[in-house]
């Protein structure tokens, strides 16, 4: 079977998503007859370009999603192939089929739309209402993503399955390069800055916790989201914070090698790479409980609530105390668990589906 592949995501997104698309590009060959980028069959070889092609891309999007009149002077794409949609926003510019296939991540700009930027979630909920009417065949990257999907838009579509994403190749590889004003013991978050990753609880529990006191440091690294500026204000102020702001892949190296633990205490996940990347690196991971991140990370992890400052404060006591020989064992589970992440069976997971549809 031939698809095309809507990857318009690539233009403006930077994050895991971006990762997983290539992946997934790559392992299907050549069964993918054409990649979409907005409008275009061909990524921008220039960044200017690339920022032109994904403004015009989202103004087209805004257009269908208020109806506006200039939405009309364009015809929706339909391909005479079926479409596999990378995210689902990318529906709207399209007809949609049942025989199409969309990758979800989560329903989070439903469920939870203060965690994203304005005009977000009018976007998605006009991309899930003709994902609901349509009923394609849906992918979602976790058990907990399928479940929330399901619970809002119903069971019959043409499929629904759990692809996990895969580890990413060469994480661990290279040089890793000192930061500046951080020492060891530290705790380390990696992952966007703002409401949504609950960075605000998690200083106020480590200034709580007094673990400064003591020699340790909590680092947060990140870029931003709404919420943002609260919790760089507040690690301003608060002694053993720091947020190095950008930090090459050399540093991210050098960070993950020396801190002492991982904490995320997100309060809404689509997939959750930073704890696989923290268990490659035997890092013990303290993590919000019953959320995905339990999900991706198994039996191994430190669970905390993460709305409530004191349990996180015990969570971080437990990862600042642990004993060597728990280490050994919480570090042995995690990589077992790793193996559900394994790339050779989960990308065979994605050429199966495709061959299946097909």
């Amino acid at each position: 079977m031939s698809i095309d592949v809507d990857f318009s995501l690539a233009l403006n997104d930077r994050t895991g998503k971006l990762f997983l698309g290539k992946d997934i590009i790559s392992t299907l060959g050549s069964r993918v007859s054409r990649v979409r980028y907005g409008r275009f069959h061909e990524f921008p070889r220039h960044d200017f370009m690339r920022r032109v092609v994904g403004r015009l891309t989202h103004k087209e999007t805004l257009a269908r999603v208020y109806r506006s009149r200039a939405a009309s002077l364009l015809p929706v794409i339909r391909n005479p192939r079926p479409t596999l949609h990378l995210d689902p926003l990318s529906v709207v510019r399209h007809r949609l089929e049942a025989r199409d296939i969309v990758l979800c991540h989560d329903v989070g700009p439903i469920t939870h739309p203060q965690y994203f930027a304005p005009g977000v979630k009018d976007m998605y909920v006009l991309a899930y209402a003709q994902i609901q009417r349509i009923k394609p065949h849906m992918v979602f990257v976790s058990k907990t993503s399928q479940q929330e999907f399901h619970k809002l838009y119903g069971d019959d579509f043409a499929s629904s399955s759990v692809i996990y994403i895969p580890t990413r190749l060469g994480v661990k590889e290279g040089e890793g390069r000192r930061v500046e004003g951080i020492a060891a013991p530290f705790f380390l978050t990696v992952g966007s800055v703002g409401d949504r990753k609950n960075q605000v609880r998690c200083i106020e529990a480590f200034a709580a916790s007094r673990l400064a006191e003591q020699g340790w440091q909590y680092v947060i690294v990140g870029g931003r989201e709404p919420g943002a500026d609260a919790a760089i204000e507040l690690a301003k102020q608060t002694p053993g914070v720091v947020m190095p702001g950008y930090t090459s892949d050399e540093e991210l190296r050098w960070l993950y090698r020396n801190a002492a633990g991982f904490v995320l205490m997100s309060l809404l996940e689509g997939f959750g790479m930073p704890v696989i990347e923290a268990i490659e690196y035997d890092l013990p991971c303290l993590v919000s409980s019953s959320s995905i991140l339990t999900e991706i990370g198994g039996d191994s992890m430190l669970g905390a609530d993460p709305l409530e400052v004191p349990s996180i404060i015990a969570g971080l006591h437990a990862l600042a105390a642990m004993p060597g020989d728990q280490r050994a064992i919480r570090n042995a589970q995690a990589r077992a668990h790793l193996r559900t992440f394994e790339r050779e069976s989960i990308l065979a997971s994605w050429r199966a589906l495709v061959e299946k549809i097909g």
